[in-house]
């Protein structure tokens, strides 16, 4: 049956009908015609409510949307880390202490695979200093012990960012800022001198809508030279590490891309930065073109500085159709996208952040999503696969 209600008939065809069956059950002799009549009525019926005559279809039945073939788990392949020293680069991942510490399959997979890590924000400023002048190191030091025991460089993840800075540094003074910003940047700096590879210096400072500086309490608080300030505080905590400024919005080719770049370049014409960041939070279905992700990586590279892809996961959400061609689309992006740093030499590193569907911020800011390497149950995905082909060249 298509399920497909019968044809309704006209009124006389009704009337019709109901004389029949009443002169069926009428005492007297069954008459020939109303008989033909009353089988003709419920022959055309049945054909009609089965999808036969009058034009009917059956409604087809659709046909299931293909589910994902789970793919190996993240001991059943090669590390990844291999594959990114063939082409002489790190491949890193933003990490939490509390999985390295506690989660065997969280630390087993981060250490097999990657490095290069960076705390995701447990050495940011408001977790390391949340009261004024006390200092939390812990999270950060079982980062750098877990790294430095295996072999992994450390990217240092943010001395100076608006977004996560203590309510007490909001409410002080120009001059008591001052005190703090250069105490802060001293003391973490100073903490990690020699054990971290790099550091963001200065996060996310360019302005989203407009040619310029964000406007936040540093930029207000100690004018427009504080990003420079914080790269010479730094340098002097710390003059062996790589300091980077980090932003997102700049990774293909345009006004915010711009800026970043005209900054940079002042930067280091000014002996002040040795890399630059680019976040590269994007979507499968809509993000910069691929040549144009290289060209600026390029740009950056003849500038001298080292360029890394370092935050990078690929939302797949919005992608049209079913799960299998959604990961798959996965695939090609994230193949493209770390391919392009590959074909620049100065492209030193992919930073993802994070590395299982388990554990990413993409689900509490976009939505559910899946936009890692491997899936919740540390399954390989298409996309882990894509990233091996991109560092060896395939």
């Amino acid at each position: 049956m298509s399920g497909d209600e019968p044809r309704e008939t006209d009124d006389d065809s009704r009337d019709k009908g109901s004389a029949g069956a009443e002169s069926a059950d009428s005492s007297g002799p069954v008459q020939p015609g109303s008989l033909g009549m009353t089988l003709g009525l419920l022959l055309a019926f049945s054909l009609s409510a089965c999808g036969g005559g009058g034009g009917f279809e059956p409604t087809p039945v659709p046909t299931p949307a293909p589910t994902p073939v789970p793919g190996p788990l993240w001991s059943e392949v090669a590390p990844l880390r291999d594959a990114a020293a063939q082409s002489g680069r790190l491949v890193g991942a933003a990490v939490y202490s509390s999985g390295l510490l506690s989660d065997p399959t969280y630390a087993g997979a981060a250490g097999r695979h990657f490095s290069y890590l960076t705390a995701e924000y447990e050495m940011k400023w408001d977790p390391i200093q949340r009261n004024p002048g006390v200092y939390d190191f812990s999270g950060g030091d079982r980062i750098v012990d877990f790294a430095e025991s295996r072999g992994m460089r450390v990217k240092g993840h943010a001395l100076v960012w608006h977004g996560a800075t203590p309510k007490w540094v909001e409410s002080l003074s120009p001059p008591e800022l001052r005190i703090a910003f250069e105490d802060h940047i001293r003391t973490v700096a100073g903490h990690y001198r020699r054990r971290v590879y790099a550091w963001d210096v200065v996060n996310e400072a360019i302005d989203d809508s407009q040619s310029g500086l964000r406007s936040t309490v540093f930029s207000r608080g100690l004018g427009p030279d504080y990003v420079a300030e914080a790269f010479r505080l730094a340098r002097k905590a710390d003059p062996d590490a790589e300091l980077v400024y980090n932003d997102y919005g700049g990774e293909g080719l345009n006004r915010k891309s711009n800026d970043i770049y005209n900054l940079v370049k002042d930067l280091k014409q000014r002996g002040l930065v040795d890399g630059v960041g680019l976040q590269m939070h994007i979507s499968a279905a809509s993000f910069p073109a691929i040549a144009d992700i290289q060209a600026n990586i390029q740009r950056l590279a003849d500038l001298g500085l080292q360029v890394n892809l370092s935050e990078m996961d690929v939302r797949i959400k919005d992608v049209p159709g079913d799960a299998v061609t959604k990961r798959q689309r996965q695939r090609q992006v994230y193949r493209d996208v770390v391919a392009a740093c590959v074909a620049v030499p100065r492209c030193e590193a992919v930073t993802l952040w994070g590395f299982t569907d388990a554990h990413s911020w993409i689900d509490s800011t976009f939505g559910a999503d899946d936009p890692l390497l491997f899936d919740e149950q540390y399954r390989a995905k298409p996309a882990f696969f894509g990233v091996e082909d991109a560092y060896l060249r395939r």
